[in-house]
């Protein structure tokens, strides 16, 4: 418990709503710059305008970059310069089976009053390029973050299962 009250401050400020046409989805970003990570299916294409929205509920636009179909990965631009909260991935890839995890997203699109929804779960698969959670995900979360107990991005909800408990990241 008080890993997670600990890393969720930084945690919630880099997480975003993404509004793109009639849908949202979550993201995450990943430098000061404003370099948004989230699901393909979410970003769908390639020069796309959408809305990143903030945890404040400021909006911002931006622009999607490029995407990782098989790995249903994507990168969003935010285009309004400034600095942004963002975060740390583990890129020593320290992730194991059975540890601990947490999940942000904007489950029903941005609600500034409830804020990013969080979920706590563990690891209960890991395949090449993929974890499966049983982090509670509903539609809306796809794209989102998962993070370890220090705060570090693991992972981006990719598939949300028709189980509650079933997601892969």
């Amino acid at each position: 418990q008080k890993a997670v009250e600990h890393s969720l401050p930084k945690a919630r400020a880099a997480t975003v709503c993404i509004e793109i046409k009639d849908g949202s989805g979550t993201g995450v970003i990943v430098s000061e710059d404003g370099l948004v990570l989230t699901a393909a299916h979410v970003a769908t294409g390639v020069k796309k305008k959408v809305t990143v929205i903030l945890e404040d509920g400021t909006r911002l636009k931006a622009e999607t970059l490029g995407l990782v179909a098989d790995k249903d990965a994507a990168m969003i631009r935010i285009l309004e310069k400034g600095t942004y909260p963002f975060v740390e991935m583990d890129r020593a890839d320290t992730t194991r089976l059975g540890d601990w995890v947490f999940s942000l997203g904007h489950s029903g699109g941005f609600d500034k009053e409830r804020g990013s929804v969080v979920r706590l779960g563990r690891l209960v698969r890991i395949a090449s390029s993929t974890f499966q959670s049983d982090c509670m995900l509903i539609g809306g979360d796809s794209g989102g973050p998962l993070f370890d107990l220090s705060g570090k991005l693991v992972g981006i909800h990719s598939r949300v299962g028709q189980q509650l408990q079933v997601n892969m990241h």
